[in-house]
């Protein structure tokens, strides 16, 4: 029987720029992530001291209200790129991905997802005892790492490039042609 997860994380930074970077590129603030094709990443995910190998899809963004909605599933596998085996420790993992704008300019990174603990029923009586709690983990630790990924690109985002320098060889008028352009100061 599939469980659920739910976790969310305040993500400090401009929300125009925030919803730019999330609705840009998802290998830009995808923690570790390696293109594996058009939608597809491989992640090493993190859980305490365990460290599993996913293959993730990640979806075109789309809007409901004021959050932004990206699909996201994760299936482990192993080191050679192969479906893992299913004494696997990390279940599949098939969910949304939301930023979400507060009044007031905070923003809100969540996750609502649902995972099949692997082993069957021994595994789903395993997963209540203890295995939720890593599953939990995993999902807070990628979202930790993923809000501090999108706070980042969203402030590249936000600096904009800057100006470019005059060429030596640029006319130089006026009596400020040797001052410092204001935005490099």
């Amino acid at each position: 029987m599939p469980r659920s997860v739910r976790t969310f994380l305040p993500v400090v930074g401009d929300p125009v720029a925030l919803a730019t970077a999330f609705d840009g590129d998802p290998a830009r603030w995808l923690p570790g992530a390696r293109r594996d094709g058009q939608d597809c990443f491989i992640l090493a995910l993190r859980a305490g001291s365990l460290t599993r190998t996913v293959r993730a899809t990640v979806g075109s963004p789309w809007r409901a209200g004021a959050t932004r909605w990206r699909t996201l599933s994760w299936d482990p596998i192993s080191e050679d790129g192969e479906p893992a085996a299913m004494d696997r420790l990390l279940p599949s993992l098939d969910g949304e991905l939301g930023l979400h704008a507060q009044a007031g300019g905070r923003t809100t990174l969540l996750l609502d997802a649902r995972y099949r603990p692997p082993g069957g029923a021994f595994g789903g009586a395993f997963d209540a005892v203890a295995m939720h709690r890593l599953a939990r983990t995993t999902v807070e630790r990628f979202l930790e790492e993923v809000t501090a990924r999108l706070a980042g690109e969203a402030l590249l985002l936000d600096d904009g490039p800057m100006p470019a320098e005059p060429s030596p060889s640029a006319p130089r008028d006026g009596p400020d042609h040797h001052r410092t352009p204001v935005a490099a100061r």
